[in-house]
């Protein structure tokens, strides 16, 4: 008998992490629940932003590619938790030591996650 091939994966995003897989999923049915029932949405929107999965909740970016961020609106703005900016710094993000403690560029934020994509998908640097 001969062993099972391992199907293919058909993912069309290789690189997401679970967590970002599922969150994505989640985002498509909360786009499809917000079309069907736009008021019982934001309630539900309501609901899930006081428990702090703001998250799920679309939003328009209020900052510029340049502003320097603290390390709690990098978190906001990436829609991840404090500590993971920490993590990110250990793992190369840069910061910039400012009077008031340290900040992070937007810029620089994005570029990290876009390497740390292409690290996970197998594409290096450069893909």
């Amino acid at each position: 008998m001969s062993p099972r091939r391992k199907q293919p994966d058909p993912w069309p995003w290789p690189a997401d992490t679970p967590t970002e897989r599922a969150r994505r999923i989640a985002r498509t049915y909360r786009d499809a629940y917000a079309a069907v029932a736009p008021e019982a949405c934001r309630e539900l929107d309501g609901r899930v932003q006081g428990l702090g999965q703001g998250w799920i909740v679309p939003a328009v970016a209020q900052f510029s590619d340049d502003d320097l961020l603290t390390v709690e609106e990098l978190a906001d703005f990436c829609r991840v938790q404090p500590g993971t900016i920490d993590q990110w710094c250990s793992r190369g993000l840069a910061s910039v030591d400012t009077p008031d403690g340290r900040r992070f560029l937007i810029r620089d934020a994005l570029e990290y996650q876009a390497r740390a994509r292409r690290r996970r998908a197998g594409l290096g640097e450069s893909g």
